[in-house]
């Protein structure tokens, strides 16, 4: 981190975006407080943070455009509100999902009458496509300010309905919009779109896939037609879910903790949720005894999701052993490894599907949002997938977005590289703190210090030549009380918001921001509300060190004040 960077940090107020980045995915929440208001939804707050992380955050290009499109649907009517979709199947389903969250509502008056669906054409376009798009580009659900809840909630879980590049895409070219009907047809799928950004993307990602992979010997090889993309990571979360619901309708299971927006979506977008939070072999157990009892019944589970490893306390199942139950009771195993990324752990050698958020380090900039699905080749669900997808997928990412993403992860394995040596470094200077009693530090949650160890070991890929595999560049430090850890985050002189991935450091309370309702839960799954979660970027290790220390005298003299110590 160099001085100016510093000095940019540490004048970052409440709300200010990444400088010099249009389309950051970092915004400055500065201090615990501010984090904690944040988490709590308080209007000032929400007020105050204007670029961010977009899918809790509406980019101001996203606002402008919603704004002049309910200017057209419905003038005059401040009591109504927007959002859109590139997808009209989304678009439908937010409608359905507001609905069936209303009429569970006590106190709402909304029906679902006035919630309404339309399109708008914003022919002609001239968009770098080989052959462009014969849709509608964009769909919009207006709806009144009181269901404004439960249309953010949607947007959160199913990924941002449109990037803030196709936002501006369209306010440049917004003289041509029209208004027109609603009408998707049922099972009607759009044109595929084809421009060399997308095709090089799927090749990369595919390459990677394949790259060094785990005993034992695949015999396929991954085809960039086994790589889907999402707008975000979470949009593929969401789009897969509706894809087994909608093939096998069963229940699902999750082993280990996941994260909080895909606990949601697998909760509320499907028939029923087993949950084994801590990933243990006693949760295995209780998995495989569970299934014998609803195999009984003629409801078996038909999926298991998992993260590896997992959010925010890094930990990592028996994927081996997983692997096997699913076999044996042939459920469809499916893995998120946005954290661990396919440079460093190679999951197709245990799940049948594999979730990326492409947000984070495959970009590496926090400046464009994208998801991909990989359905893996030696599958033996390969076949029955594949013709699901092909009835069901649709490329919503924006040719703008993905040539951004093409462009950012040219040089994905050297960035990894350098972050997993730099946070080595950082856990091994910080590890002794943990048992020494005059450190506020109880605990340091990472791959390589975690009891798990053995089980994300296993899913690393072997050293080559050009890379060398490690332990990611995320890690979770816990303090003994909220007020150390708060003096910690609020000395800490780094970039602080939502994401993770990044090419600069970011820091976040994370059951602060992401789980201010169900902390007792967390708690009792070992997340507890005193924990930091750090993601390393491509600053100089000692310099970021620096930053730490530098916080941490601070934590260390709320902690002799506290504790007397």
């Amino acid at each position: 981190m160099s001085a100016s960077s510093k000095l940019t940090v540490q004048a970052l107020q409440l709300g200010d975006p990444y400088p010099g980045r249009q389309h950051t995915l970092l915004s400055q929440i500065p201090t615990w407080a501010d984090m904690v208001n944040f988490g709590q939804g308080k209007p000032q707050h929400l007020a105050a943070v204007t670029h961010g992380y977009p899918r809790s955050i509406l980019h101001p290009d996203v606002c402008h455009l919603g704004s002049r499109i309910k200017a057209k649907l419905h003038k005059g009517d401040e009591d109504h509100l927007v959002l859109l979709f590139s997808n009209p199947r989304l678009a439908l389903s937010c409608r359905e999902y507001m609905i069936h969250l209303l009429r569970h509502e006590k106190d709402s008056t909304e029906n679902g009458d006035s919630i309404r669906l339309h399109s708008i054409d914003f022919k002609p376009l001239c968009l770098d496509y080989e052959d462009g798009p014969s849709k509608p580009l964009l769909h919009a659900v207006l709806f009144r300010s009181e269901a404004s809840f439960f249309a953010r909630a949607f947007w959160q879980r199913a990924g941002p309905g449109i990037s803030s590049r196709l936002a501006q895409y369209c306010l440049q070219s917004f003289d041509n919009a029209r208004i027109v009907s609603f009408r998707p047809v049922p099972g009607d799928i759009p044109r595929p779109i084809h421009h060399v950004a997308y095709e090089t993307i799927r090749s990369r990602i595919a390459g990677l896939l394949d790259r060094a992979p785990t005993p034992p010997v695949r015999c396929k090889q991954t085809a960039p037609s086994d790589v889907f993309l999402y707008q975000s990571g979470m949009a593929a979360v969401y789009q897969v879910q509706q894809l087994l619901v909608a093939w096998r309708g069963g229940e699902s299971a999750h082993v280990g903790f996941l994260y909080e927006p895909t606990l949601k979506v697998l909760e509320t977008r499907g028939p029923g949720l087993w949950s084994y939070s801590l990933g243990t072999e006693a949760d295995l157990d209780r998995l495989a005894t569970q299934q014998d009892l609803l195999s009984q019944e003629g409801r078996p589970i038909q999926a298991i999701w998992c993260e590896c490893p997992s959010n925010p306390l890094l930990k990592t199942v028996d994927f081996h052993r997983l692997r096997q139950l699913a076999d044996k009771y042939d459920m469809v195993l499916i893995v998120d490894d946005s954290i661990g990324s396919f440079a460093n752990v190679d999951m197709l050698g245990v799940a049948d599907i594999v979730i990326t958020s492409l947000s984070k380090v495959f970009s590496g900039k926090a400046d464009v949002m994208a998801g991909s699905v990989i359905l893996n080749p030696n599958s033996p669900h390969w076949a029955e997938l594949h013709e699901q997808m092909a009835s069901f997928y649709q490329n919503d990412l924006f040719i703008d977005d993905a040539i951004r993403l093409e462009y950012n992860s040219r040089d994905f394995l050297d960035r990894v590289a350098r972050i997993n040596k730099t946070t080595l470094y950082l856990i091994k200077s910080l590890a002794p703190l943990v048992s020494d009693p005059s450190s506020p530090i109880t605990r340091l949650f990472y791959p390589s210090v975690c009891s798990s160890l053995p089980f994300y070991e296993r899913q690393m890929r072997p050293d080559t030549e050009e890379f060398r595999p490690g332990y990611g560049g995320l890690f979770t430090i816990e303090f003994a009380t909220v007020a150390t850890a708060a003096t910690f985050f609020d000395h800490l002189h780094v970039y602080k918001g939502f994401s993770f991935g990044a090419d600069v450091s970011i820091a976040t309370p994370y059951v602060q921001m992401t789980m201010q309702q169900g902390k007792d839960q967390a708690a009792a799954y070992g997340v507890k509300e005193t924990i930091i979660r750090f993601s390393t970027g491509l600053e100089e290790p000692e310099e970021i060190l620096e930053r730490m220390n530098t916080a941490l005298r601070a934590a260390d003299q709320a902690w002799v004040r506290e504790s007397g110590f």
